[in-house]
């Protein structure tokens, strides 16, 4: 199952969200790949929010300082169990370039995916999109979320027409679970 809903904040939070992300002062951090390590890709990112055990590299819960600029969205999409939450901006590129395709957290790692959500929502209107390996792509659209089931392989596609494609990408569990 997957969802789009365009016009998904008001415009207020939108606007407010967007001079945040899309200024000059939020903190990005570089990263030599994309899905692999050696897809011959990079990205900026910012981790917001990872549970203990969906990173390698995270032997704890992890929670951003900048956490509650994204309240709005993790409020909209009534997420009550976020088990990660990541910033993506990926620099223009002179041909479309497109990432592995992937699923966000490997059943391996928490044990199941039925019932889990990933949610993407885009920052900036560009000719870059998502596409489902099964079929179907959704155009970066500014205030636009998709939403599908985690178990859904897709992959991200750089644009060609702005200076870059920034998303906010959610993991979680679709019913909170004790």
């Amino acid at each position: 199952m997957m969802k789009v809903i365009d016009n998904f904040l008001s415009d207020y939070d939108f606007k407010s969200l967007t001079h945040i992300l899309m200024g000059d002062y939020f903190p990005w951090y570089y990263n030599d790949c994309v899905v692999n390590d050696n897809d011959n890709q990079h990205q900026f990112t910012h981790v917001i929010h990872t549970c203990k055990g969906i990173s390698p590299y995270r032997d704890i819960n992890y929670t951003s300082d900048k956490f509650n600029f994204i309240q709005p969205l993790v409020q909209k999409l009534g997420i009550r169990n976020p088990l990660k939450i990541k910033l993506n901006s990926r620099c223009r590129t002179f041909f479309h370039r497109k990432s592995a395709y992937h699923i966000d957290i490997h059943k391996s790692v928490l044990g199941v995916l039925e019932g889990r959500k990933t949610a993407i929502f885009y920052m900036n209107t560009c000719n870059g999109w998502t596409e489902f390996k099964k079929g179907g792509k959704v155009k970066s659209v500014a205030n636009r979320m998709v939403i599908f089931d985690s178990y859904l392989e897709h992959r991200g596609v750089t644009c060609t027409d702005e200076k870059r494609r920034v998303i906010v990408n959610f993991n979680y569990d679709e019913e909170f679970k004790l």
